[in-house]
C-alpha cells in the first residue's frame, strides 16, 4: 500500500511530505502544485513500469526537458520522489538527474506490495485526467494489455459492455435489491447521481461499442449527444471506481466536470462508499460541492476523520508551493480556515450585501 509520497525538486515543489489516506482530497489555487503531486506518483508508475528512452516522458505523463521538469527557484540538481509503506517502512526512491545532457532515473530501495501496486500492467493503479472523453456515437473496442480503462476512460464503455454481469464484492454493492452486477450497480449510482441509465451493446462486425442513455421519467433510450455532456464525463468514473479492487490506488482529476452542484454533492457520497470499501482516492478538485461533500460525509457519519486527508496549495512570495492539511472537527467544520479555500462565495455575498 502507497501511504506517503515525498517529494523533492519538482516544477514548484521544494520539498513536501505529503501523508495518503483512503481519500486524499487536493485543492487550491491554479499552478500552485496539485498536479504536480499527480505527475510525481504518475512518473514513479511510468518508471516503474516501462523501460522509456526518457524518464520523464511516456505514456502516462510527459514533462519535457529536465531543466523544464526540475524546481528552478531553488536550483535543484535532482527531483526525487520517495514512495513509502507504512506497513513495511520500506520506502522506493527514485532520483531524476541530467547528465551530459541527458535524463538519467535512479531507483533505489524496494517494496514488493508498492512495486505490484505501480506497476501500470496489473491493474491496480488507475489515472483518469480531466482530458477525459465525453460524448460520443460510439467507443473503441480495448484491445491493449497495458490499460483496461485508459487515462481518459476512453474504454470504460466497452469494459463496461465486457464485464456487466460480473458480480461485485458485498463492500461495493451499495443495494442489493437492485441487482449485485457491475451493470446493476453502475445504473444505481448513475440514476442516484443524476437521474441517468446506460445499456451498453458490441456494434457486430466493428471493434467499436455503443452507450445508449435514458433520463428520469423516460422509456426510451437515447445517444449520449442527445443527452447532455454530465453522463459521459461520469459514467467512466462509475465504471472505473466500481471496477477496483480492495487496496487498488485511484486518482481522479476534476471529477465535477460537466456536473450540476446537486450532482457533485452525490459524486462525492458514491466517492465515499468506494473510499470506505479499502480503495484508495486521490481526487484533484476546484469545486466547492466536492470540498462540502467531504465535510457533509464526516457529519453524517459516512467518512471517519482518520481517513480522509485534504490539502490546501496556493504559491508563497518566492513562488514555491505552499501546502496546508484542512482540519476537520466530527461535525465536518473546517478548524483552520485558511485565506481562498473556497471563500469566494462569502466575499460576493458580502459585496452584494454592502459589506
Amino acid at each position: 500500500m502507497l501511504d506517503r509520497v515525498t517529494i523533492e525538486g519538482f516544477k514548484s515543489i521544494d520539498h513536501l511530505e505529503l501523508d495518503l489516506k483512503s481519500l486524499t482530497v487536493l485543492v487550491g489555487m491554479n499552478s500552485s502544485g496539485k498536479s504536480t503531486i499527480i505527475q510525481s506518483i504518475l512518473l514513479a508508475v511510468q518508471n516503474l513500469s516501462f523501460n522509456n528512452g526518457s524518464p520523464l516522458n511516456g505514456l502516462l505523463v510527459s514533462l519535457g526537458e529536465f531543466q523544464e521538469a526540475r524546481n528552478y527557484i531553488v536550483n535543484s540538481k535532482e527531483i526525487i520522489i520517495s514512495l513509502l509503506n507504512f506497513e513495511t517502512q520500506n520506502t522506493i526512491k527514485l532520483k531524476f538527474m541530467e547528465k551530459n545532457g541527458e535524463v538519467k532515473c535512479n531507483k533505489l530501495g524496494s517494496d514488493k506490495s508498492v512495486s505490484k501496486l505501480l506497476k501500470y500492467q496489473n491493474k491496480e493503479v488507475r489515472f483518469l485526467s480531466s482530458d477525459r472523453i465525453g460524448s460520443k456515437d460510439i467507443y473503441q473496442v480495448n484491445y491493449s494489455q497495458i490499460t483496461d480503462i485508459g487515462f481518459q476512460g476512453e474504454y470504460a464503455i466497452d469494459y463496461l459492455e465486457q464485464n456487466k454481469s460480473i458480480v461485485l464484492e458485498d463492500s461495493l454493492i451499495k443495494n442489493k435489491e437492485t441487482g449485485k452486477t457491475l451493470e446493476s450497480q453502475v445504473n444505481y449510482w448513475l440514476k442516484y447521481i443524476i437521474n441517468g441509465e446506460v445499456q451498453t451493446s458490441s456494434i457486430e462486425g466493428t471493434d467499436a461499442v455503443k452507450a445508449s442513455y435514458k433520463m428520469k421519467n423516460n422509456t426510451r433510450y437515447f445517444r449520449p449527444k442527445n443527452v447532455g455532456a454530465g453522463l459521459s464525463y461520469l459514467i467512466s468514473i462509475i465504471i472505473t471506481l466500481l471496477s477496483s479492487k480492495k487496496g487498488n490506488l485511484n486518482i481522479i482529476e476534476n471529477p465535477e466536470i460537466h456536473l450540476h452542484p446537486r450532482a457533485q454533492s452525490r459524486l462525492m457520497e458514491f466517492m465515499t462508499f468506494i473510499s470506505n470499501a479499502g480503495i484508495k482516492l486521490i481526487v484533484e478538485t476546484h469545486s466547492d460541492h466536492i470540498f462540502n461533500g467531504v465535510r457533509k460525509s464526516i457529519f453524517k457519519e459516512n467518512l471517519k476523520i482518520e481517513d480522509v486527508a485534504t490539502y490546501y496549495f496556493d504559491l508563497n512570495e518566492d513562488g514555491l508551493s505552499n501546502v496546508n492539511e484542512v482540519k476537520f472537527n466530527k461535525d465536518g467544520k473546517v478548524l483552520n480556515n485558511l485565506e481562498g479555500l473556497f471563500d469566494q462565495f462569502d466575499e460576493d455575498l458580502d459585496i452584494l450585501l454592502g459589506f
